[in-house]
């Protein structure tokens, strides 16, 4: 088992990696805003570039994260250090670094193939999660959620990979039938997966970070189609998701609710 101190190390080290890439993406000699950077392959999943804002706010969080595994009490932050994050951090963050300069530099099918190595040490993280529910809403905010929400963010850019592989835009506003039959299967994959992120962590409140980035996603790429056929049904898919992401909410109050309510209706009845 790797010391949790090395970890420590290593997270702090790989997450200056993993900012500093973003950083220069948008500073370096090739600089351009991130938005920009992701509209260098156009497809008519791509969002738009408000969309990409998302990296501050992981970066914020995951910031956070450095700050608390080493203030946090000492067995508290071991056990997500060494059993949650374990080195899986470090991996997902110099493989999602590489895939930035894949990215930028056209490599697409390349930067598919580590972006989908990324996903999966950021799945690892999430699931070990799930065993070790947050003492605290500065654990939930700071160790959780930046993972959610770097999951779901992920979600979508596979798939925005995977379609800058195959696809360009060649006109915005007619698409041919095969792209926006492709689009449609994607968005309500999309929709679904952000529904499943409400089922599948906290069965209280759900995994609201996961969803928001997915709702996130394709509001962004309601925003940016031209197509109308493509922005409703990403308009559509985003207003469900985010319906659907209060269900843990509305189901808990009715329960609670229904445990307040007398046995046998008016609180006056006797047996």
């Amino acid at each position: 088992m790797t010391h949790p101190t090395l970890l420590r190390v290593g997270n702090t080290l790989a997450f200056l990696l993993f900012f500093s890439s973003s950083i220069y993406n948008v500073a370096g000699p090739d600089a351009g805003d991130l938005g920009g950077v992701y509209a260098l392959h156009p497809t008519y999943l791509t969002p738009a570039p408000f969309t990409f804002a998302i990296w501050g706010l992981v970066y914020f969080m995951f910031a956070g994260f450095i700050v608390w595994q080493w203030f946090a009490e000492k067995s508290e932050s071991d056990a997500v250090v060494v059993d949650g994050y374990g080195s899986y951090f470090i991996l997902a963050a110099v493989l999602t670094s590489v895939w930035h300069n894949l990215w930028t530099s056209n490599h697409l099918v390349l930067s598919e193939i580590i972006l989908l190595f990324a996903s999966a040490s950021i799945t690892v993280i999430y699931h070990n999660l799930n065993a070790k529910p947050a003492h605290s809403a500065i654990e939930q905010l700071f160790v959780h959620s930046p993972i959610s929400l770097l999951h779901g963010f992920l979600v979508f850019v596979n798939w925005l990979n995977i379609f800058a592989i195959f696809t360009t835009v060649k006109d915005a506003h007619h698409p041919s039938v095969w792209h926006q039959i492709a689009v449609f299967a994607i968005l309500t994959k999309l929709t679904f997966t952000a529904m499943a992120y409400t089922e599948v962590k906290n069965y209280q409140h759900g995994d609201i970070a996961g969803s928001f980035a997915i709702v996130w996603s394709m509001i962004g790429v309601a925003v940016q189609q031209e197509n109308k056929f493509i922005m409703i049904t990403a308009i559509v898919g985003a207003a469900l998701s985010a319906l659907y992401a209060f269900k843990p909410q509305v189901f808990k109050k009715n329960v609670t609710n229904g445990e307040h309510q007398p046995l046998l209706g008016a609180t006056d009845n006797q047996v």
